[in-house]
């Protein structure tokens, strides 16, 4: 009797529980669920690249593993065509391991050999985001970085962040710099790190009035990718992302859950919507 009084006691308190914990959900958890709503509806069938990106988005978000099988078994039949570079490899390398595959054998493909055979004088591929998206699914892999590939990406930092191009001789970009602080925040690297810290700062003196972020910063509108970006970085580092920022962010969901590029520009909100939902979910990559 006790066994079941205890058990009735319990159902009664989850009951009583769920309610509450609905409305104790905030405007970031809100807009994430609206969005990855809209992911589930609209995403099969999509190119390759946003299939494995929803896969991880989906991920953060809530979804379960076993949820999101099916859509890595989807993938696994396109994913081969398209991961020809490293950040194509390392995508479905991430997306395996955010719905419990392994990204050594997904349907007969190692996206881990993918990545390390476009590896050679420390640089994955040929630009930041091949470079940033491989340390991430190598950690999500449960690989180390080699060393050399973090010192590679320090000593192409420019005068503040980093460029697209991973070069130091071209202009640095506020979504580029984020992802490589997340990369090498995955990596290892401290966030005390000085060229991290540094590098944080440039990235936030690069906020427009409202608290959101562009690529090439400069007070100009807000752009869902790179505040998406800056709001995992932030994360990374152990920081919280100021609330203007994430505001900014929610400023551009529209009602039926997409997120637009910018206020004046839609842009491909499948894209801005994918960036977006992990920002949104509180985490951050690689995904697990």
């Amino acid at each position: 009797m006790r066994a079941r009084a205890a058990a009735l006691a319990a159902l009664a308190a989850a009951a009583l529980a769920a309610p509450a914990a609905g409305l104790a959900a905030g405007p970031d958890e809100r807009a994430a669920a609206r969005a990855a709503a809209w992911l589930t509806r609209n995403t099969a069938g999509a190119p390759a690249g946003q299939q494995a990106d929803a896969i991880v988005a989906l991920r953060a978000q809530g979804r379960s593993r076993a949820a999101l099988r099916p859509r890595l078994r989807a993938l696994g039949r396109v994913a081969p065509a398209y991961a020809r570079t490293a950040g194509g490899a390392a995508k479905v390398a991430m997306a395996a391991v955010a719905a419990g595959g392994d990204p050594r054998r997904l349907a007969g493909e190692d996206y881990i050999a993918r990545i390390t055979a476009r590896y050679g004088a420390g640089r994955y591929g040929a630009t930041s985001w091949d470079q940033a998206l491989s340390m991430l699914a190598l950690r999500a892999a449960g690989r180390p970085v080699p060393a050399a590939a973090v010192r590679a990406t320090m000593r192409a930092r420019g005068g503040g962040g980093w460029s697209f191009e991973m070069s130091p001789r071209r202009a640095d970009a506020v979504d580029t710099t984020a992802l490589l602080i997340e990369a090498l925040r995955a990596a290892g690297v401290p966030a005390r790190n000085p060229a991290l810290r540094s590098a944080t700062r440039w990235m936030l003196a690069q906020r427009n009035r409202e608290g959101g972020y562009a690529a090439f910063g400069g007070g100009r509108p807000t752009e869902a990718g790179p505040t998406s970006n800056v709001i995992r970085a932030l994360r990374a580092m152990g920081r919280r992302p100021p609330a203007a920022t994430r505001a900014a962010l929610r400023r551009l969901q529209e009602r039926d859950g997409t997120v637009r590029f910018t206020r004046a520009d839609p842009g491909s909100r499948l894209l801005a919507t994918l960036d977006a939902v992990i920002a949104f979910s509180g985490g951050r990559l690689p995904q697990r």
